[in-house]
């Protein structure tokens, strides 16, 4: 099995027939037909995000495909997978993104975009306002189970076995629990706790690190200190340092 080739992903599975290019798969959500791949199609590691932000679906519609992935947050991207290993001093995301026979895979939980009503924000506004923030993304879990299983059974039910690890952006406690549900319903098997951050499932491990958006005020903290939310950087770094010296499940 392998990942989709770099490049736009043909895949319609959650419009149940629908034409059209969006949809709402529940009352308060919107959907985008938008899904894509890039980088490598049998790497060593997987990077999902959850959802493409504005910013990047914005660009799907008028950037080259190569531009589309997590735009507007690369350089702490680049300096959030330098912190775990899994770029060298020197290597950069753009590099990887850019290529389709890199090490590296990226996409996002859900590849097409969804974002949610912000009820605050559109109260404020007097009309609806749409959010893919971090307490949206929490919500996702219980309001659109059906979009997360269905995409995650396609994408990463069959991962190639070049897969060592997967590497979920985003380490809310709230996302943490979410995604380790989401692969203990796709793996009931094989899934176990590593740590805090990270879990075995599938013969790979799956590790968050913290989201590169600009709106992550943690992001510093994770990155530099080994207080906080720096503890968990240091438990995902324990986590792929253990797949290095070949002890995953």
């Amino acid at each position: 099995m392998t990942l989709p080739e770099h490049g736009t992903i043909t895949c319609r599975a959650c419009f149940n027939g629908l034409e059209g290019i969006s949809c709402s798969p529940s009352p308060k959500w919107k959907m985008v037909n938008d899904p894509g791949a890039w980088g490598s199609a049998n790497p060593t590691y997987l990077v999902l995000g959850f959802s493409k932000g504005f910013t990047q679906a914005d660009a799907f519609k008028n950037k080259p495909f190569e531009q589309i992935a997590f735009a507007g947050m690369r350089p702490r991207l680049t300096a959030a997978l330098r912190s775990v290993g899994i770029l060298n001093e020197g290597e950069e995301v753009n590099s990887m993104i850019a290529n389709p026979d890199s090490r590296i895979a990226f996409g996002s939980l859900v590849r097409c975009s969804v974002s949610r009503i912000d009820e605050k924000a559109s109260r404020a506004k007097g009309h609806y306002i749409y959010s893919c923030t971090g307490s949206t993304i929490a919500k996702s879990f219980r309001e659109i189970p059906d979009i997360l299983e269905n995409c995650s059974r396609i994408f990463l039910l069959n991962l190639p076995t070049s897969v060592r690890a997967v590497l979920f952006l985003g380490n809310q406690d709230s996302y943490l629990r979410g995604c380790q549900s989401l692969l203990q319903k796709l793996f009931p098997d094989s899934f176990s706790k590593v740590n805090q951050v990270a879990a075995d499932a599938d013969s790979r491990r799956w590790v968050h690190l913290a989201h590169p958006s600009g709106l992550n005020g943690h992001f510093n903290t994770w990155l530099t200190s080994n207080q906080g939310s720096g503890q968990k950087r240091l438990l995902a770094q324990e986590a792929l340092a253990d797949i290095e010296e070949g002890s995953t499940a």
